[in-house]
C-alpha cells in the first residue's frame, strides 16, 4: 500500500510535555496525521521542583496536571501518540546518574505504567491513538513484553472504549535490537497473544539497527517479519537523514513500501527548522521505484 502516515515529532520548541494544539498547529501544514506526546517518568530538575517527585518516578494525577495542558476545542481529525518512557539515564539534581528501569516482568509495574498512562489520556481530553514502549533489559522475557502490551491495550479498552496500537521500539543498548530479536519478540507475541497481533507491532528505528548490526544490517532488516513492522522513526542520530548516510536508507524504504498496510512515519528530529526536511526525504524515498521486498531470512 503506497504512501504513509506521519507524526510530528516532539520537537524542542514546543512547550514541554504541554498540550495537544501546538503541536497540532505545527503538524498540519505539513501534511502530519497525528502528534507525539511525551510520556516519560519524572525526567529533569524542572519536573522534580514542579511535582516534588523524584527523577525516574512515574506521574501521580497531580503531577499530570502540573505538566500537561488542557486544550478545548481539539479537532476530530487531531491523533496522538504517547512516548513512554525509554529508560535512558538521567542526572538528577546532585548531577548523578539515575536511570528508570523498565520492569515488564513485573505485573504491578505494568499495572501502574497504564494508569499513569490512562491519566494522561483523560487529562489531555482524548485517548491516544498509539502508544510506543521500550524493551528494558534482559530480565524482561519477550513473554514479558507481549503480556505487557497486553494490558495496556485492555486498560485502555476498559477506560475510553477504545483500544490503542502498542508498538515496541528496538534500540541499540536495550534487550530488543536485531532482526533476529525482534523476529523472536514477534514469535512470542503471535503465539501467547494472538488476539492483539493487529494491536501491536514494531516501531523500527533503522538507527537504531545499524548502530546495532552494522554491516549485518541489511540481513538483519530482512530477518524482521513484515506483518509485525507498523512505524518507522527516521532519522540519522537525530538529525534529518541522506542518502550519504551508512544507514542504507534505499533498502529500508524499499521495505517500507513493500509492506502489507499503510506505516506510521515519525521523523525523530527534534528542531522545529528540521522536521521539514526530514519529511521531503521520507516522500522521496517513498516515490522511489519500488523493489519487491523478499520477506524475512534466515
Amino acid at each position: 500500500m503506497p504512501g504513509a502516515d506521519y507524526i510530528y515529532p516532539n520537537v524542542t520548541e514546543v512547550t514541554r510535555r504541554g498540550g495537544l494544539l501546538e503541536r497540532w498547529g505545527l503538524a498540519e501544514p505539513l501534511g502530519c496525521t497525528y502528534v507525539e506526546i511525551p510520556a516519560d517518568f519524572i525526567k529533569n530538575r524542572t519536573e522534580v521542583e514542579r511535582t516534588g517527585q523524584d527523577i525516574g518516578s512515574m506521574l501521580t494525577r497531580s503531577s499530570v496536571e502540573q505538566l500537561y495542558r488542557q486544550d478545548a476545542g481539539l479537532p476530530h481529525s487531531l491523533g496522538y501518540l504517547l512516548h513512554t518512557d525509554p529508560g535512558i539515564p538521567r542526572r538528577d539534581h546532585h548531577g548523578r546518574q539515575v536511570k528508570a528501569e523498565l520492569r515488564w516482568r513485573d505485573p504491578e509495574w505494568v499495572i501502574a505504567l497504564g494508569d499513569m498512562l490512562l491519566e494522561i489520556g483523560d487529562f489531555l481530553g482524548v485517548p491516544p491513538d498509539i502508544i510506543e514502549i521500550h524493551p528494558g533489559d534482559r530480565k524482561n522475557t519477550h513473554a514479558d513484553i507481549a503480556t505487557g502490551m497486553h494490558t495496556l491495550i485492555t486498560a485502555h479498552q476498559n477506560a475510553f472504549g477504545v483500544e490503542p496500537l502498542v508498538l515496541l521500539e528496538n534500540h541499540k543498548d536495550q534487550s530488543i535490537s536485531t532482526g533476529s530479536q525482534m523476529r523472536a519478540f514477534w514469535a512470542t507475541l503471535t503465539e501467547l497473544e494472538p488476539g492483539i497481533a493487529d494491536l501491536a507491532g514494531i516501531a523500527l528505528d533503522p538507527w537504531h539497527l545499524h548502530a546495532a548490526t552494522r554491516e549485518d544490517f541489511a540481513r538483519s532488516l530482512r530477518q524482521i517479519p513484515p506483518e509485525a513492522l507498523k512505524a518507522f522513526h527516521i532519522h540519522t542520530d537525530l538529525r534529518p537523514p541522506s542518502v550519504t548516510d551508512n544507514v542504507p536508507w534505499s533498502e529500508v524504504f524499499s521495505v517500507i513500501r513493500g509492506l502489507p498496510g499503510r506505516p506510521y512515519i515519525k521523523p525523530a528530529v527534534y528542531q522545529k527548522s528540521r522536521v521539514t526536511e526530514a519529511v521531503a526525504f521520507c516522500e522521496k524515498m517513498l516515490a522511489a521505484p519500488q523493489v519487491g521486498y523478499a520477506g524475512p531470512q534466515a
